[in-house]
């Protein structure tokens, strides 16, 4: 299986969007702005099952997810929780920072500790309230794409609407005992990273 990051984000521009590709899957994590780069790792993989998987329904992670669905014909899965909010432009921010996005409804919803099937990838997804109330970081094998809850040396903010401070400490203690060192974080923003990185160094992990 590879990993590759197709389009890096900023924190007011986009998120990081990754393609991962293994013999009989393509799947895309976060979409937020179409990229043609994107576009063609699903256009180029037809043949395999292929996925977009969305982390949040922040504006900045889900606002090119309904295009690539248009272009590549691949369907969209997003946390239970957040697809109840995922169109409310207070909820999903585009009201106050950007201009509202078009609505759009996800193919498939995932829920706590639900298993996905995509080809030959097994993803272990968990519900991490905290950034958002329905937040979802994804388990593949050793690779974790922890979305806006878990960065290199730092987390997700917890002032923004359906956030919660307290959510997120609970979600961090969670994914202490649930990841091991040997996990590689893949971040909804900046770098990636590893847990025994964040377990030596990040302060809100201590």
């Amino acid at each position: 299986m590879k990993v590759e990051l197709l389009a890096p984000g900023h924190y007011i521009a986009a998120s990081n969007s990754y393609g991962i590709l293994s013999d009989n899957a393509a799947i895309v994590v976060d979409c937020g702005r179409f990229d043609e780069r994107t576009a063609k790792l699903l256009n180029d993989n037809k043949d395999k099952s292929r996925l977009i998987l969305l982390t949040h329904a922040h504006f900045d992670h889900i606002s090119g997810a309904n295009e690539l669905r248009e272009k590549t014909g691949a369907p969209i899965a997003i946390g239970k929780t957040e697809a109840e909010n995922m169109c409310d432009p207070k909820y999903n921010l585009s009201g106050a920072i950007h201009r509202p996005i078009a609505q759009f409804k996800p193919d498939y919803t995932v829920a706590d500790e639900q298993v996905i099937t995509v080809g030959d990838i097994k993803i272990k997804a968990y519900e991490m309230p905290g950034h958002t109330k329905g937040s979802m970081v994804y388990l593949i094998g050793n690779d974790l794409f922890s979305g806006d809850t878990l960065f290199a040396g730092s987390i997700g903010r917890t002032d923004l609407y359906s956030g919660d401070p307290e959510e997120m400490q609970a979600s961090l203690e969670r994914m202490l005992w649930l990841f091991g060192d040997e996990v590689r974080v893949f971040p909804g923003h900046d770098e990636a990273t590893t847990m025994a990185q964040e377990r030596a160094h990040n302060p809100y992990l201590r």
